[in-house]
């Protein structure tokens, strides 16, 4: 038996997830290389590889700082002695500054430059990293002020900025696709590699550990940011409350800018639901010990056999709207499995499938947003539309710990079908095709050339 990171011996329940850890890197190994036969075919210059480079590599390094603090947030908390209800209060404290930062950070962006608040970012969440060498409850809390705050600008101004300096050095609209896909891969092998050091960390130097490292890749990240990236800008004539005024405007008068806002906001809010729900579900589900770290890493494969899920299905020429709808829906039942069934291993494979989707929603939404978003208020919209989604992430955690488990699941499960119904008028507004054979048909095919090792490739199409 092998050593495990915290010094320990890999005990024999850890085999039992270990095993479905292997098994899904067989899988996406399986999957990525055949994918690769039937990949679209689309040659790009290196001047493009560049930049996108650029971007993939500074935004993977500042995401692995914040997944860095994700596993042993709560465990930190505890070790400081805070009760359950006060470690509540703290995650909703962080998720209600989220959600007030949303309603003008996106609009500062576009005036001051979304370089700028990028670089904001990086100091906001390296005080927040900062203040978790304290216990005091006053600091923790300012902490997760700070940490909300730099949520709602990783989640708008990194991609606004990215979008309109792809315009702006007139790079083809399909090849955005190309960086969307590249993120959503590397955000699975960042977050799963972020886990395991920050294990490592915590169980040599202590459960502040993680939060050092992330600020070192804080530092290192903005170091990189400030030296490559070139600022960009909104439009900047306005005042920042005319461009908060013009983002809602944009939201209230354009359905499909609603309607595909509200279909993101709702998937959203049911995976980070899922965030704080999968291990209580997992360990009341389950006789023996469960491995969290093990469980873990395994959602991050299916995160990156979710991207290539969304890769392959363009390059058959699929639509990316229609893509949307099948994620929503799928993802939909993944989430009332649990909210039926409380069998330990139905549940762990139904979170696996909804991890899958999440892996497509990541670039799909992304590509679904440079089509249909302005470019003028782009990073306002984006953030406007996180504070119903903020909102009702702190209206679940106000009720988790009072309800059953099942109850919260079948809470995102109506999250997800608001999402699927969402998606489809967006559909219906867009192309007036609501019609999904035709896209089961690519997705058919798809299959077909994969699980049969064809080498034949279609090229996608815009």
């Amino acid at each position: 038996l092998a050593l495990s990171l915290d010094g320990g011996m890999i005990g024999a329940f850890d085999l039992y997830y270990i095993f479905w850890f292997a098994l899904l890197a067989a899988l996406v190994y399986y999957v990525r290389k055949k994918a690769k036969a039937v990949q679209d075919k689309t040659v790009v210059t290196e001047d493009f590889k560049r930049f996108q480079r650029s971007y993939v590599v500074i935004f993977l390094i500042l995401t692995a700082a914040d997944w860095m603090q994700g596993p042993y947030l709560y465990a930190l908390y505890t070790s400081y002695g805070h009760s359950a209800k006060t470690i509540g209060r703290l995650f909703i404290l962080g998720f209600g500054t989220a959600a007030l930062c949303s309603t003008f950070v996106g609009s500062l962006a576009d005036k001051y430059g979304r370089k700028k608040l990028c670089q904001a970012f990086c100091v906001l969440l390296f005080l927040s990293c900062a203040l978790k060498h304290s216990s005091s409850f006053s600091l923790l809390a300012l902490g997760r002020i700070l940490g909300g705050a730099s949520t709602s600008i990783l989640f708008s101004s990194f991609e606004s900025w990215m979008v309109h300096q792809h315009i702006f050095l007139s790079y083809p609209d399909n090849w955005m696709r190309s960086t969307f896909e590249t993120v959503a891969a590397g955000t699975g092998v960042v977050a799963m590699i972020a886990g395991l050091v920050a294990t490592f960390a915590a169980s040599h130097f202590g459960r502040v550990a993680p939060f050092d490292v992330a600020m070192v890749l804080i530092c290192f990240g903005m170091l990189l940011l400030s030296r490559a990236w070139p600022e960009n800008y909104g439009d900047r004539d306005i005042s920042v409350v005319q461009t908060l005024e013009n983002s809602y405007e944009s939201i209230r008068g354009d359905p499909v800018i609603m309607l595909l806002g509200l279909s993101q906001a709702l998937f959203e809010a049911a995976m980070y639901v899922f965030v704080v729900m999968w291990t209580p579900t997992l360990d009341e589900s389950s006789a023996t010990p469960v491995s969290h770290g093990w469980v873990f890493s395994s959602f991050m494969l299916c995160i990156i056999l979710g991207g290539t899920v969304y890769k392959q299905y363009l390059a058959f020429g699929g639509s990316v709207e229609k893509l949307m709808l099948f994620t929503c829906g799928v993802a939909s039942i993944a989430l009332a499995i649990p909210s039926m069934v409380q069998e330990h291993n139905i549940q762990l494979c139904s979170f696996f499938v909804f991890e899958v989707s999440v892996g497509v929603f990541w670039p799909t939404a992304s590509s679904l947003r440079s089509m249909y978003f302005p470019e003028e208020t782009r990073a306002s919209v984006m953030a406007t539309l996180r504070v119903p989604q903020n909102l009702l992430i702190m209206l679940v955690l106000t009720v988790v710990g009072q309800i059953e488990h099942w109850m919260v699941f079948l809470l995102s499960f109506f999250f997800l079908a608001g999402s699927t119904v969402s998606q489809w008028y967006f559909i219906k507004l867009t192309t007036g095709e609501t019609d999904v054979i035709e896209e089961l048909g690519i997705v058919d095919e798809a299959i077909t050339e994969i699980t049969g090792g064809g080498g034949g490739g279609g090229g996608g199409k815009d």
